[in-house]
């Protein structure tokens, strides 16, 4: 008997009738065509976002998720739209035996749709629209066919396991399984922890030292006056390298001394030897650790997800999964309009909004005060005040991971955010950039400027340890977990690649050792492995566990750059290889950018500062991206109106340089220089101004194009703006 309810001998009948004229659907029918519908389901939506999370582990300890919340998850979302959907034809049934075999041939025509749109868009390449109707016809023609055929209604019988099949395999055979049935773990504080002196380590994210650096090889102290003092009384390690690109294997090289295998799990119970487990016996803890779960909950209490209730960390995991899943099944061209999902754990779909506020608890324990782990955001409330609330301890142990100066890049010098832009995303999740040099240096200017927010969190860091008499005694190590690539040319943005180690592989490293006042560059090939080794050989730690670092304080041995990537793949460079990269990516910004300070960064900086004539209202060879931009500007209510982006109708030459320079000017001054380039089908433009040209009210902003006149005299043409 067939769904259809006709015997496979009887004459099928032809068109829709001969999916609606049929008999009222036994029970049995019924729960096969649920059953019909879980399969679709699951294929199309469970197994693509199963599988993604399945391989990606760190995304739920990034976020403090328990095993419940897993397993609800996984269950949840394979079971429960399917049965929902069950009822509803259960409900339609009694109504009318039309209305339920129409109804069921919508839902499986429809979840067909999404299981073809992935499949269609690696056929060919298509506009968004037409691989939607694609797919639909195939959703709709399957479906058809599961009704029309019995041999067709058959396989969709066997295919009835799929989502039992997709759901064990999540829970008992990916990487994920260890988080859902993680081991009981054995961790033991070593009994030598050191001497009475602080240990301060600051971790920042994304942080490459090409990106503070000069073309004289000094820390640029015109924008990052804090990193500039911090070399100029403590060890710098110029050449710095890493372990990995990505943040769960990078850190806990820091954390540990120990270059575990790349899919090993960033958790204490997979990694017990650590800095953790090393000096923390009589110290006081204060630590903010907020990808990585080294740190157990025994030492750093997690009173924040502990007070976030399972509904509430449930809701947040449906907020952000939706924007996954919706990458994941929707066409390229409409995927790409949703939130970027590639550069943090969560917060996919608030990246423009305000942060919700954290505050930081202390809870009593038998070790002492401890300061709680935090959870993964970059929020400049938390940050300052996990700072002010250092303990004031010979023994203080601190360690502080921050999102800095980590895309999404949002931030001005002050840690104020600033507006949104259809241009925020530049590069394929992480991967190759999708403009030429003209749109990188958009995103590097912004990266410029949110690293001068981490040079403000440092310099606070200083003025705390300072305030307390704790600074000369302490050793302060100042570090990054990797850096980011802005060569463009098919070099990605952020992976293991030969060709990008002289910026992602070589995040800074200052060691402040106590007492020590006076700067020195070592020209030492040291790695973030070295941390903890050098940590023990300062405190006169002697029984350290074995580490793959050495202690800095002694020779290194020789050894390449060798980064790895989530599959293990190992990418070696030599050691001058890699300061040779350094050196080009230097040179590439100060071409880009120029070397001035942070709002004159752009192809043109001796134009701001510049008059100009108001635009006429006839001039609208540009639009803004945001037509209201600061015609309304309330400082105490709105995002920093900033960020003046927008298209122009001309064309741009091949060669990025050659394309013409833009000036936006507000209120009457220039106040950004750009060059416009290609991405999405338009030519874009983009430039940050200076806070500061923004008043209260109503701004202004003109956008011209620098041309030459009569005896070759540079002016300004106006192209557009917000004036008309």
């Amino acid at each position: 008997m067939s769904i259809t309810g006709e015997s496979p001998e009887a004459e099928p009948k032809r068109g829709l009738s001969a999916v609606l004229d049929r008999e009222p659907p036994t029970r049995r029918q019924l729960l096969l065509g649920g059953g019909h519908i879980a399969a679709l389901w699951a294929l199309a939506f469970v197994q693509p976002l199963l599988d993604l999370l399945g391989r990606n582990p760190d995304f739920f300890v990034a976020r403090g998720n328990t095993t419940g919340d897993i397993l609800i998850l996984a269950i949840g979302f394979t079971l429960v739209p399917p049965l929902v959907l069950l009822g509803i034809e259960w409900v339609i049934s009694k109504v009318g035996t039309k209305a339920y075999y129409g109804l069921h041939l919508v839902l499986m025509g429809l979840i067909a749709t999404f299981f073809f749109i992935p499949l269609v868009s690696d056929v060919f390449s298509a506009r968004s629209l037409v691989i939607l109707v694609v797919s639909l016809g195939a959703g709709a023609f399957l479906a058809w066919m599961v009704f029309r055929y019995v041999f067709v209604k058959n396989l969709m019988d066997i295919l009835i396991i799929a989502p039992i099949v997709i759901l064990a395999m999540f829970v008992f055979n990916s990487k994920t399984t260890e988080l859902i049935f993680p081991d009981e773990g054995h961790f033991e504080v070593a009994t030598d922890s050191g001497n009475n002196t602080p240990v301060v380590l600051m971790i920042y994210d994304e942080l490459g030292t090409s990106n503070l650096m000069t073309s004289k090889g000094r820390i640029d102290a015109g924008r990052y006056p804090n990193f500039a003092r911090l070399a100029a009384s403590s060890t710098w390690y110029k050449n710095e390298t890493t372990t990995a690109f990505f943040t769960p294997h990078a850190v806990p090289g820091i954390l540990t001394g120990i270059n575990q295998p790349a899919d090993t799990l960033p958790t204490w119970q997979e990694q017990p030897l650590s800095i953790f487990s090393q000096f923390s016996r009589g110290r006081q803890l204060h630590v903010l650790e907020p990808v990585t779960a080294l740190c157990p909950d025994e030492l750093c209490p997690d009173l924040i997800n502990e007070e976030q209730s399972q509904k509430s960390r449930l809701e947040d995991l449906y907020s952000d999964l939706k924007y996954v899943e919706g990458r994941l099944v929707l066409p390229p061209g409409i995927a790409d309009t949703l939130p970027d999902v590639s550069s943090n754990f969560e917060g996919f779909g608030d990246n423009g909004g305000e942060d919700d506020p954290v505050k930081l608890g202390k809870r009593k324990h038998k070790r002492g005060e401890l300061a709680v782990k935090a959870e993964a955001r970059s929020d400049p409330e938390l940050y300052e005040q996990f700072i002010q609330q250092i303990p004031d301890s010979d023994r203080g142990l601190t360690v502080m991971h921050m999102h800095l100066p980590h895309q999404v890049w949002k931030y001005d010098l002050q840690g104020n955010q600033y507006n949104e832009s259809p241009i925020e995303q530049l590069s394929h999740s992480l991967g190759n950039w999708m403009v030429n040099s003209n749109g990188i240096s958009v995103s590097q200017s912004r990266m410029y400027v949110q690293t001068g927010f981490a040079d403000n969190l440092l310099g606070q860091m200083r003025r705390k340890l300072e305030s307390m008499g704790l600074w000369n005694k302490a050793l302060v190590i100042v570090t990054a977990d990797h850096g980011i690539s802005f060569e463009g040319n098919g070099v990605p943005q952020r992976q293991a690649d030969k060709r990008a180690m002289g910026e992602v592989a070589n995040p800074p490293l200052f060691i402040k050792y106590p007492g020590q006042r006076r700067g020195v560059v070592s020209p030492k090939h040291s790695m973030t492995l070295d941390i903890v080794p050098t940590i023990a050989r300062t405190l006169g730690v002697n029984d350290l566990y074995k580490t793959d670092g050495v202690p800095l304080q002694g020779p290194v041995p020789k050894r390449d750059v060798t980064i790895t990537d989530p599959e293990g793949n190992l990418f070696t460079v030599g050691l001058g290889e890699m300061i040779q990269q350094r050196r080009a990516a230097i040179r590439r910004a100060d071409q880009r950018l120029g070397t001035g300070p942070f709002y004159t960064l752009g192809p043109a900086p001796e134009l701001i500062g510049r008059k100009v004539d108001p635009v006429p209202k006839s001039a609208n060879h540009v639009q803004l991206d945001e037509p209201d931009l600061g015609k309304a500007y309330d400082p105490g209510e709105d995002l920093i109106p900033m960020f003046i982006t927008g298209t122009w109708d001309g064309n741009v030459p091949a060669a990025p340089r050659k394309a013409p320079v833009f000036a936006i000017a507000v209120n009457g001054k220039v106040q950004a220089t750009a060059r416009p380039f290609d991405f999405d089908g338009s030519v874009h433009w983009g430039a940050l101004v200076n806070p500061r040209s923004l008043h209260p009210g109503k701004n202004r902003i003109g956008v011209y194009r620098l041309a030459k006149g009569r005896l070759m005299k540079p002016h300004l043409v106006p192209l557009g703006g917000n004036q008309g």
